[in-house]
């Protein structure tokens, strides 16, 4: 016969509550002018790998000249992004981008 181990998990409401409102906080705040997102940012917003956004998105003939006034084109080794307008950007084109190929 199999021997069974239980665990009691208790969770505090008031821990809970408090990561809520931290949460909420940050997000709160990450929506201002001058923010900037990283390319882990940008695979976290759309829910896209690095491979696709850089294909689809990023290096995109067909979308150069939008991206040159949102990212920094990779100079020194890291993409780097204007938050507000990438999320314009991407609102504008969602269909576009999320459409089968």
């Amino acid at each position: 016969m199999e021997e069974r181990t239980e665990f009691k998990i208790i969770i505090d409401p008031k821990y809970i509550r408090q990561l809520i409102e931290d949460e909420t906080r940050r997000l709160l705040q990450d929506k201002g002018p001058g923010m900037w997102w990283d390319l882990k940012r940008l695979e976290a917003e759309t829910c896209r790998k690095r491979d696709w956004l850089l294909e689809n998105v990023l290096l995109n003939p067909a979308f150069k000249e939008q991206m040159q006034f949102i990212t920094n084109n990779c100079e020194g080794g890291r993409w780097m992004f204007r938050g507000l307008e990438m999320q314009r950007f991407l609102d504008e084109h969602f269909h576009d981008l999320n459409r089968p190929r």
